[in-house]
């Protein structure tokens, strides 16, 4: 009986939530911009090296950096260095498509000392038209 009992009721709910609505204050300018701009991150052009992309005939649009901050600066947060190395990768990248760049070179990363952040990697490379 107490099956049969929490089966109508999970049905109920189900068939009751069934018709409802989201709202979101995101309206669709704001989300087709975040996809699009995700989509284009992961279309990028990446050349290993400097000479690489010179060699291939890119454009050179000058130097990117960006620097990704995990944490708070009170050491409490367990952060790993990859994740805020690919953190700081995908801030390289947008900074690439800023300049009207569709490629990109890392030259370097490295992690760096910032008070308020557990763990601060800044990365630096060039952004190219390809």
């Amino acid at each position: 009986m107490l099956r049969f009992i929490t089966t109508i009721t999970v049905l109920a709910t189900i068939t009751g939530c069934s018709s409802m609505t989201y709202h979101t204050d995101i309206d669709n300018g704001v989300l087709s911009q975040e996809i699009g701009t995700y989509v284009n991150k992961r279309d990028l052009q990446q050349f290993y090296s400097d000479q690489e992309a010179h060699e291939s005939g890119a454009t050179l649009l000058g130097r990117i950096e960006a620097e990704s901050c995990d944490g708070d600066g009170r050491g409490k947060n367990n952060v790993s260095y990859n994740r805020s190395k690919s953190n700081a990768i995908d801030l390289l990248k947008a900074d690439a498509m800023r300049k009207g760049g569709n490629a990109f070179t890392i030259n370097s990363c490295s992690e760096t000392s910032v008070s308020y952040c557990d763990l601060s990697v800044l990365c630096t490379g060039q952004a190219y038209d390809y």
